[in-house]
Parts: structure tokens; C-alpha cells; sequence
């Protein structure tokens, strides 16, 4: 988020410091939400049964995914769709905290992660429409992976520090 007064001198160390603090902490989740993954899907998996049998929706949920392959890996939806939202939503706030990117930065990162994403549930549909073939769960599971990695993260930082130099001479 762009600052309101956009003079230099402006910014004291305090507001320095604590958006420097905020970034650590939003790499430490990142990190820590992809070191612990499968703790993490495995609790959400229990809470979202738990809040859905309650609520009477489990049902239609495993009805979804009933009829996958077995031998293909299959986590809980409502779980992966939560910590996908999470690991996403803490790497684009770490983006955006990070590098203050101006609005047609931020419109590329943003329409990245929705044409990863959509490339992701046009895989998965098709595949359910055509016969549930094991290479292309793979091949999306996979996709997703990448999508909720830090590698994107890493990636776009990189990309959006390249094209702004004086933004760079501000920082």
C-alpha cells in the first residue's frame, strides 16, 4: 500500500521499522505454511468436516470429489481451497508490502495468479468430464502446488524490481 505522504522524508524510522517487521513476519508464515503443510491441511480438513457436518453440507462436498481415482493424493476441497487462499493471500500481501507496486503492477500480479488459477480448475474439469485420467490430476496437483509455493512469490519480486529502477533509488 502507497503511503499517503509520498515525501521521503516523511517516513520516520518507527514506520520503517514496522513495515519491515510486518515483512518478516509475512515470510516466516509463508514459510512456515509451506514447511507445514500437511499439519496444516490435515487440521483444516478436521475443522471444515467438523463445521460442515454441523451445518449439513458435507454431503454435496464429498460427492464433488467422489468418483476421483484412488490412486491419486486427494486432500479435503473446502481444506485446499482455505489454505490455498492462505498461502496466496499472505505471498500477495508480502508482495504488496514488500514493493509498494503501482496499479498496473499490481493488475499483472493479480491477473497472473487468476490465469495460473483458472488454468488449474479448466485441468481439473476437464478431467472430470473426460474419464478422470491420472496424468492430468497429477498434472493439476502439481500446478497447484507451484501456485501455493513461495516460488511465484520469489518470481514476481524479482520481475517487479526489475522494471521499476527509480523505485528502487527511493527504497
Amino acid at each position: 500500500m502507497r503511503p499517503i505522504v509520498k515525501d521521503p522524508a516523511f517516513r520516520t524510522s518507527s514506520t520503517v521499522a514496522a513495515r519491515w517487521a510486518i515483512i518478516v513476519l509475512l515470510i516466516t508464515g509463508l514459510l512456515l505454511l509451506g514447511t507445514f503443510d500437511t499439519p496444516i491441511l490435515n487440521g483444516l480438513t478436521t475443522g471444515w468436516q467438523h463445521v460442515l457436518s454441523v451445518l449439513g453440507g458435507r454431503g454435496p462436498i464429498e460427492a464433488l470429489q467422489h468418483g476421483v481415482n484412488s490412486g491419486i493424493t486427494k486432500r479435503f476441497l473446502p481444506a485446499v481451497v482455505t489454505f490455498a487462499g492462505l498461502t496466496i493471500g499472505t505471498g500477495l500481501l508480502l508482495l504488496r508490502v514488500l514493493l509498494q507496486p503501482t496499479p498496473a503492477q499490481w493488475r499483472l500480479v493479480v491477473r497472473l495468479y487468476a490465469g495460473a488459477l483458472a488454468t488449474y480448475a479448466i485441468i481439473v474439469l476437464l478431467n472430470k468430464v473426460t474419464g478422470n485420467t491420472v496424468w492430468a490430476y497429477r498434472l493439476s496437483r502439481q500446478l497447484l502446488d507451484f501456485i501455493v509455493s513461495p516460488l511465484p512469490v520469489v518470481g514476481l519480486y524479482l520481475l517487479l524490481r526489475a522494471t521499476t529502477p527509480q523505485q528502487q533509488a527511493a527504497a
